[in-house]
C-alpha cells in the first residue's frame, strides 16, 4: 500500500527523471523542469547588434562598409584600393580611361582626351597633325598610335615645327628690338642690300631700322624697300614705316597699302613667292625731313626652308 502511494505522488507532481542521472528532465514545451523552475533566462540571447537587418542580412556601423560577408573600415579615396567603399582591389577602367573616385566614395572613370565617354567605355578618335599644330615629325595620336606629319625642306624639326638656325641679327622679333643698320642719305642717293638673314621658323619676325638723313637736295627723302623671297619658297610679308625726327605726319605711302601703326608707312600687297616693294615719301614738320626707317619681315606662309631672303633699301 505504501509503494502505491509513492508512485502516485510522483505522477501527480508531473515529475519525470532522467533514467541515467535521476535528475528532473526539461519539458520541451514549457521550458521548465519537473521542479517547475523556468530556465529560459539562462539561455543565450539572440543577436541584437546594430548590424542586424530586418530582412535577415546585416549592415555595418558608421565608418565601416560591407566587403563580402564581413565589414571593413572605410578607406581613403584612392582608385588603387577601390576608393572609400572599396575592398582593397584597384578600380576597373576601360581602354583610354583613368580611374577616379566619386564624391560618394565609389569607383568611376574619366576618358583621357581625345577619347570621349560612350556608355561604359571611351571612344577614341585619333588626333591629326593639324589638331596639335605639327608640321613635321611624328606625333602620338592619343589613341595608342603614331602619325607622321612630314619632314622639313631644310633645317630640323623641333617639337613638330621646322626650325632653321637663327641668323646673326636675332633676337629682333619686336620693333623695340629692331636691328640697327647703316645710315642712308638722299644726297647723294644711297642703297643698301642684305642677303644673309632668314626666318628661322614660321612665327619668326625680323625688325630692322636705319637712319635716313635729309641732305637738302631740293627734295624730301623718297624711300623704296624691296623684299625678294624667291630663294626661300615662302610667301613673305613686308612692312615699312617712317618716323620723323622733327615730328609731323605728312609722309605718304605711294606704293603699297598705307598704314599708320608706327609713324607713316606701307604694307606690301603682293601675294605669293614673288618680290614685293613699298615706297614712302617723307614729309616732316619744318624743313628737315631726317628720320628713322623701320622695316618688318615676316611670313604669310612658311615653307620650312632656311634659305635667306634678299632685302634692298634705296633712298633718293
Amino acid at each position: 500500500m505504501l509503494n502505491v502511494l509513492l508512485l502516485v505522488g510522483a505522477c501527480a507532481s508531473g515529475g519525470q527523471r532522467d533514467p541515467a542521472t535521476g535528475e528532473a528532465a526539461l519539458d520541451a514545451a514549457t521550458g521548465s523542469t519537473d521542479a517547475g523552475v523556468d530556465v529560459s533566462e539562462t539561455a543565450p540571447a539572440l543577436d541584437a547588434s546594430p548590424d542586424a537587418h530586418a530582412d535577415g542580412g546585416s549592415a555595418c556601423p558608421p565608418g565601416r562598409h560591407r566587403c563580402g560577408e564581413s565589414c571593413a573600415d572605410d578607406g581613403p579615396d584612392d582608385p588603387s584600393t577601390g576608393c572609400r567603399l572599396g575592398c582593397g582591389m584597384p578600380c576597373p577602367v576601360p581602354e583610354h580611361a583613368e580611374a577616379i573616385c566619386t564624391s560618394e566614395g565609389r569607383c568611376d572613370f574619366r576618358c583621357v582626351p581625345p577619347a570621349t565617354r560612350s556608355g561604359d567605355g571611351c571612344r577614341c578618335t585619333p588626333r591629326t597633325c593639324a589638331d596639335v599644330g605639327a608640321a613635321c615629325g611624328t606625333i602620338d595620336d592619343g589613341c595608342g598610335g603614331r602619325r607622321e606629319c612630314g619632314s622639313c625642306a631644310s633645317g630640323s624639326c623641333v617639337e613638330g615645327r621646322c626650325r632653321c638656325g637663327a641668323d646673326d641679327v636675332e633676337p629682333n622679333d619686336a620693333q623695340l628690338a629692331a636691328t640697327a643698320l647703316r645710315e642712308l642719305t638722299d644726297a647723294p642717293d644711297s642703297l643698301a642690300s642684305y642677303e644673309t638673314w632668314n626666318l628661322h621658323e614660321a612665327t619668326d619676325v625680323d625688325w630692322l631700322r636705319m637712319r635716313v638723313r635729309d641732305e637738302f637736295d631740293a627734295g624730301n627723302p623718297i624711300v623704296t624697300v624691296t623684299l625678294d623671297a624667291s630663294a626661300t619658297g615662302h610667301d613673305l610679308d613686308l612692312g615699312a614705316w617712317y618716323v620723323c625726327d622733327a615730328g609731323g605726319d605728312g609722309s605718304a605711302c605711294t606704293m603699297g597699302a598705307g598704314d599708320a601703326m608706327l609713324g607713316r608707312g606701307c604694307l606690301g600687297e603682293t601675294v605669293g613667292d614673288v618680290p614685293e616693294s613699298v615706297r614712302i615719301e617723307a614729309e616732316c614738320s619744318g624743313t628737315n625731313d631726317t628720320g628713322t626707317l623701320f622695316v618688318r619681315v615676316r611670313a604669310r606662309t612658311w615653307s620650312g626652308r632656311c634659305d635667306p631672303y634678299r632685302l634692298r633699301v634705296e633712298v633718293r
